[in-house]
């Protein structure tokens, strides 16, 4: 199939009815950006709108050309310019290292995306511009959880300083929740029942919903939580908000930043450099350490392969082998 321009369609996916290219001249790249974030806004989580924002924004400013003539060459010269975080070396310079693979494969995915976006529409040529352009190799790296003291000092601190703080932390610890996850969570979504609370998790990765349990302490404590400190609220209301000194932001649903900054502000006086996600992570290794099943804890997660809960795996193996070398270690090998 041809549209008015000359350019091959390329079939759509299923579901989708092609659309022939608007009459009159190409729009800008950057409004052909906007036009796709805002058609995929429903299909994206928050996090991922974000980075196929930046990404498109981006690359619209770097690229010498119009959409029709993008070639792997400008895409491949984007992907090479990346950086990574600044960071000051011991005279004090200034250094930008690359971007990692992780960042390198997100801005190559977000403009293969927009890319077969804008070809069913007739806006772009086969083949893609990012069809020759492979991903980069990521290091094999096992999952970093917590140590075990650390989380019984980190969660001493949080329930010493608020309800709210306590519930915070021992929601991404014993339901594994992703950071964005806990945020997008609302009051209807804590359900209590005799057989047990539960947690719906509507805006699960990918769009997949879930349901995990949630034990009777912490069932309590988010009652507490709920009564005592949330104070009035819709059942659709977020779980958390802002309790920002700012007036602007204070009641306003709770931001990563924010939630990054109660989990640095509780694990400051511990060495080494603590993230949200690493909840998530002990959540998985704590649980096959209690001899819960692989594909039990590929459900709690809401992970779609096994092969992504088997790396928890790979790290409880590793550390039961340590664990028991030292043992014979500390008696004597020989």
């Amino acid at each position: 199939m041809r549209v008015a321009s000359g350019l091959k369609m390329r079939d759509p996916r299923p579901g989708q009815v092609r659309q022939t290219q608007p009459s009159g001249p190409a729009p800008s790249l950057s409004h052909l950006a906007a036009q796709f974030l805002q058609e995929r806004q429903r299909d994206l989580a928050p996090a991922s709108r974000r980075t196929y924002r930046i990404a498109l924004e981006q690359f619209a400013k770097t690229c010498p050309v119009p959409l029709p003539q993008v070639q792997p060459v400008h895409v491949q010269s984007f992907l090479n310019s990346l950086k990574g975080r600044p960071f000051r070396n011991r005279s004090g310079q200034r250094i930008h290292p690359p971007a990692s693979p992780a960042t390198y494969n997100l801005k190559r995915l977000a403009l293969q995306q927009f890319f077969e976006w804008a070809s069913q529409r007739g806006y772009l040529q086969d083949p893609l511009p990012t069809q020759a352009i492979r991903p980069a190799r990521l290091p094999a790296r096992l999952p970093r959880d917590l140590d075990r003291l650390l989380l019984q000092r980190v969660l001493q601190r949080a329930q010493n300083h608020s309800l709210r703080y306590a519930a915070l932390i021992r929601l991404m610890l014993e339901c594994g929740l992703r950071a964005q996850e806990l945020l997008d969570l609302t009051v209807q979504d804590f359900q209590i029942s005799p057989e047990g609370s539960l947690l719906e998790v509507r805006c699960g990765k990918g769009s997949k919903p879930r349901a995990v349990a949630v034990g009777d302490p912490l069932s309590e404590l988010l009652q507490q939580y709920l009564s005592r400190e949330r104070g009035p609220c819709a059942p659709t209301d977020p779980l958390f908000v802002s309790q920002s000194r700012c007036l602007a932001y204070r009641g306003r649903p709770l931001t990563y930043d924010g939630l990054r900054h109660i989990v640095l502000k509780l694990t400051e006086p511990e060495p080494g450099h603590q993230t949200p996600h690493q909840f998530r992570h002990s959540f998985a290794t704590l649980l096959l350490d209690r001899g819960v099943a692989p594909e039990h804890i590929q459900h709690l997660l809401g992970h779609t392969t096994a092969a992504m809960t088997m790396r928890y795996t790979q790290r409880a193996n590793l550390r039961a082998a340590i664990a028991r070398s030292r043992e014979i270690l500390n008696q004597g090998l020989v």
